[in-house]
């Protein structure tokens, strides 16, 4: 959660009535989109592959859902907006959807990279659309600042802002952990939780 929601409201500054498209609609990417809400965002936009992620998205705030795995996501971002969204957000860690947050990018639009992309992967853009002074950046944690957010945090939930129970997919015990694991990489759960029983 505080990545997802730093990310949006720290490191890129998402002001109330900009759109944003978040890729990767797991945990990071719902919570990115929860910030999003939170923050006032006139449009948000939730690209996945999964069906069930972006149904989920909706409740974390979407107000539009691609499926990539139906076309080019990037052509229908800008079909959606008319050019572009001012901020993007890649929560799935691959070179394509990296590449991709910033293509969708309108003029002076900030691609943010929140997914774990794997060390020596190299990203490649396209030098002229620099010109047009987009951004591409990297976030770690969310830029929290812990002392300041936290409290923050915990008042956007008690107010039901934050969306944290509808994040947890499902309840496991610790002997279920390679159950947990297996699910994880089918990339249908946002997030099974370990109970410790007492």
């Amino acid at each position: 959660m505080t990545t997802g929601v730093g990310a949006v409201i720290q490191t890129s500054n998402v002001r109330a009535g900009e759109t944003v498209a978040v890729i990767g609609c797991g945990g990071v990417g719902l919570a990115a989109i929860n910030g999003a809400a939170i923050a006032g965002t006139g449009r948000i936009i939730a690209i996945d592959m999964v069906g069930s992620k972006l149904n989920l998205a909706k409740h974390f705030g979407a107000t539009d859902v691609i499926n990539a795995s139906d076309g080019d996501p990037v052509k229908q971002v800008m079909d959606l907006t008319s050019g572009g969204v001012h901020h993007s957000f890649e929560a799935i860690g691959l070179k394509s959807t990296t590449e991709q947050a910033f293509r969708m990018l309108r003029r002076g639009g900030t691609a943010n990279v929140i997914g774990m992309i794997p060390v020596g992967t190299m990203i490649e853009l396209h030098g002229p659309d620099f010109l047009a002074e987009k951004r591409i950046q990297g976030s770690l944690m969310g830029s929290n600042r812990f002392p300041v957010d936290m409290p923050r945090l915990v008042d956007f939930y008690m107010t039901g802002k934050l969306k944290l129970d509808e994040l947890i997919s499902r309840r496991i015990k610790l002997e279920q952990v390679n159950e947990g694991f297996a699910e994880m990489k089918t990339g249908e759960l946002a997030r099974s939780v370990i109970v410790f029983d007492s």
